[in-house]
């Protein structure tokens, strides 16, 4: 039962990636069936986050990289759902990494944190869950619009500083 559940499964993913000429051409070259290299792929990928083993490199790809290029499709293709879609994400994603920032010290000693991370990212990135839509409305923009004429008189104050210390900075030249 479990084999035949397996093939199922198996003939799904290769079906799938038989839409990426990289992937055929791939299997081409190899004799080697598409949907192994994908669950391989998959499976390193988990080992390494796992163990962490370049734990903070991979979640830092996994972060940037596929939203940064869905960005740009999404900015290329003039497409308001898609562009407000990525917008949100990167407004969650900052929010994490500036909260990341000032608690790294503890989160370092986390079993399995780049792991953990890793979930996170694909939660806020895939489609199937719309996480980061989810986390910010949910979360975010209660937060921030209870607190948007504190942070905005906020960021005027400290525009402010730092433009009267460039002036500083300048006139001693």
């Amino acid at each position: 039962m479990a084999a035949v559940q397996a093939q199922v499964y198996l003939s799904q993913v290769d079906k799938e990636l038989s839409r990426y000429p990289l992937a055929v051409e791939l299997e081409k070259r190899t004799n080697v069936p598409k949907a192994y290299f994908a669950i391989g792929g998959v499976t390193l990928f988990a080992i390494l986050v796992i163990f962490n083993i370049f734990g903070q490199l991979i979640t830092g790809l996994l972060g940037f990289v596929w939203p940064a290029y869905q960005s740009f499709k999404a900015i290329e293709a003039h497409n308001k759902d898609l562009n407000t879609q990525w917008l949100t994400y990167w407004t969650v994603f900052g929010f994490v990494s500036v909260l990341e920032v000032f608690s790294d010290h503890l989160l370092y000693w986390i079993p399995f944190y780049y792991a953990f991370k890793a979930v996170l990212i694909l939660y806020l990135v895939l489609p199937q869950f719309h996480g980061a839509k989810v986390i910010y409305d949910q979360l975010l923009e209660p937060y921030l619009l209870k607190e948007q004429t504190i942070i905005d008189e906020d960021i005027t104050k400290f525009k402010k500083q730092a433009a009267s210390i460039v002036n500083d900075v300048t006139k001693q030249d």
